[in-house]
């Protein structure tokens, strides 16, 4: 038998609503099960019918029961080894209609993931260390995960950031708070870090999310568009076309310096690393021919357009292994017009099979001359950055 000594935390009459007691009873409440449950909000009760104690506080019976604390949530972090599968599912059943070619690979990737014990157990160790979504938090009710949120953590020229990503919740169960509470969790987690910036992006179509990150101290620094060109959308009388005074040649050393202006101006640094973009593959001179030579994958070309002896742009083509190959463009917002009238005759009269391209790029007026080109957008992103 047990000794009840003076460790009572406190007497209820009705502690739980499961009928599995009946009152009078004491409750003693221990602490949270951090290291014995996976959620933080849970708490160890020692339920004991005062019928059970005897003259002396000797206790001939008592119950063991896993319960929520009052006033706390039911989220808790996310585990690799267990909840890959199911935020595949959510993260799918939420974004179907917006998912990308790289989503969709992604997606692929990690319900593949799911069912590699070895894959799981190294994310496990590897999660909050790589730029990878293996840690974050989940809403679980019922043993079902019906919201969640990653963080990405990532480092640019020794500057340490981190993303908030795949912020999903169960169309059941939206408008409920849940992705407010979960954005709660990850400040409340991040902000002590004393971190150099967190950020997040979100379809400019989704206004009820950017209005809950507006409220929560993000603010909006630019918008992203994603083009993507079908070489069969190209007229075949465009395949002449010559435009009077400008050539394109072949890729340069001393266009490298010019080039990577354009680069940080196009694609920012904090905001190009979730993207398949290497500057140090496109520089000039020996080592980046060096450095390109031997990349097994992805291949990568570049050109100059000139006008005369002037650098108008440079254009840079990197193989993928998605539905469509990647294009950079390093020019100025005025040059990209008559960049793409003399880069794409060269190029669709190039050798070989031509895949769809795609191009990010950011947001701006002189995004007509890519619909002039026959590129179409395909999803526009807005980054936003914590500023409160």
């Amino acid at each position: 038998m047990t000794t009840l000594k003076s460790i009572v935390y406190g007497c209820e009459q009705n502690s739980f609503s499961s009928g599995l007691f009946t009152p009078p009873r004491l409750v003693i409440s221990v602490l949270p099960l951090r290291s014995l449950y996976p959620t933080p909000s849970h708490y160890l009760c020692l339920v004991i019918p005062v019928s059970s104690i005897l003259p002396g506080g000797k206790i001939i019976s008592m119950a063991v029961k896993i319960t929520n604390h009052p006033g706390f949530l039911p989220i808790r972090d996310f585990d690799v080894r267990t909840d890959l599968l199911s935020v595949s599912d959510l993260v799918e059943l939420c974004f179907a209609d917006r998912l990308s070619p790289d989503g969709e690979a992604l997606l692929r990737k990690m319900r593949s993931s799911a069912h590699n014990k070895r894959f799981q157990e190294w994310a496990y160790s590897m999660a909050g260390r790589v730029s990878m979504p293996f840690t974050g938090y989940v809403w679980e009710e019922d043993e079902e995960i019906i919201g969640n949120l990653s963080l990405i953590p990532y480092h640019v020229g020794g500057k340490q950031f981190y993303m908030i990503a795949n912020v999903a919740v169960h169309p059941d169960y939206q408008r409920k708070g849940i992705a407010h509470s979960l954005v709660n969790r990850a400040l409340d987690f991040l902000l002590p870090k004393s971190l150099d910036g967190i950020w997040l992006q979100v379809d400019q179509g989704n206004q009820a999310a950017v209005d809950l990150y507006l409220r929560h101290g993000f603010v909006e620094v630019s918008r992203r568009t994603t083009w993507m060109l079908r070489p069969n959308d190209v007229p075949r009388e465009f395949l002449d076309w010559r435009v009077p005074g400008f050539t394109v040649k072949e890729h340069k050393v001393r266009h490298w310096p010019q080039q990577r202006r354009w680069l940080e101006n196009n694609y920012p640094p904090e905001v190009r690393w979730h993207l398949p973009l290497r500057p140090e593959y496109l520089r000039g001179g020996f080592s980046g021919r060096f450095s390109r030579l031997m990349l097994l994958d992805p291949k990568i070309f570049q050109w100059s357009v000139m006008s005369g002896d002037e650098l108008i742009g440079v254009v840079s083509w990197q193989s993928s292994k998605t539905k469509a190959d990647w294009l950079w463009i390093a020019s100025s917002p005025e040059t990209e017009g008559v960049l793409l009238d003399a880069f794409l005759p060269h190029w669709m009269n190039g050798s070989g099979f031509k895949r769809s391209l795609r191009l990010n790029f950011p947001a701006r007026k002189t995004n007509l001359s890519l619909e002039s080109h026959w590129f179409k957008p395909t999803r526009t992103l807005i980054w936003m950055k914590y500023e409160r």
